[in-house]
């Protein structure tokens, strides 16, 4: 049985990440493709992070009714900071494989910031897609030879920063998000900006 788990904030999911997980399910043939919302992630601030449970119920529209895909509660249920090692031993030991594990070139590059990445190195198959123009990929292949590149794979330069920032500016996320859950994403996004501003102001009084 083959595979994989693609993990992230998905903060918030959008159609770049549905775009990547159909392309690796075409690419590398699997079996199954596990999406794993991060509860608590290491590495990233929590200042504009909606709740794990709008989250997780925006990546299960975005991606119901694909086929081979499923949605794991994994990391909400252990609870505490979200490490990628966790996840991939439990995926592992549940289906006795060595799974892909699904990243962008913009975490590739910092690998080696992981919790405990040399581990984590042998006990999956890094699978790196393209995000940039102005690319990492030789940088990659220079510091993780053994990572398979999907390096035909199309630039989607959809960015879930991008839309937190649209909103911030009042601008349009239309065919950026889901339709079925992008007035729920401006709604969201809206009162978490709109929470810092007044935590910004009450401190500076």
């Amino acid at each position: 049985m083959k595979i994989g788990i693609y993990g992230g904030a998905f903060n918030p999911v959008h159609n770049g990440h549905v775009i990547i997980a159909i392309k690796i399910l075409e690419e590398l043939k699997l079996d199954k493709l596990i999406m794993v919302p991060t509860y608590k992630p290491p590495h990233r601030s929590t200042k504009d992070l909606a709740l794990y449970e709008y989250r997780k119920k925006w990546v299960d529209v975005a991606f119901d009714g694909i086929e081979k895909v499923c949605i794991s509660d994994l990391e909400k249920e252990k609870g505490g900071i979200s490490y990628s090692i966790e996840t991939v031993k439990f995926f592992s030991e549940k289906y006795g494989v060595k799974p892909f594990f699904i990243i962008g070139e913009d975490s590739a590059v910092n690998f080696d910031k992981w919790y405990k990445y040399r581990d984590l190195k042998k006990l999956a198959t890094f699978v790196v897609y393209p995000r940039y123009k102005d690319s990492l990929i030789p940088q990659i292949k220079s510091k993780y030879p053994e990572f398979v590149i999907m390096e035909k794979f199309p630039l989607i330069e959809i960015s879930s920063t991008e839309i937190r920032n649209r909103i911030k500016e009042n601008k349009s996320i239309r065919g950026m998000v889901d339709r079925k859950i992008e007035d729920e994403i401006i709604e969201v996004y809206r009162k978490i900006m709109q929470q810092r501003e007044w935590l910004n102001g009450s401190k500076n009084k």
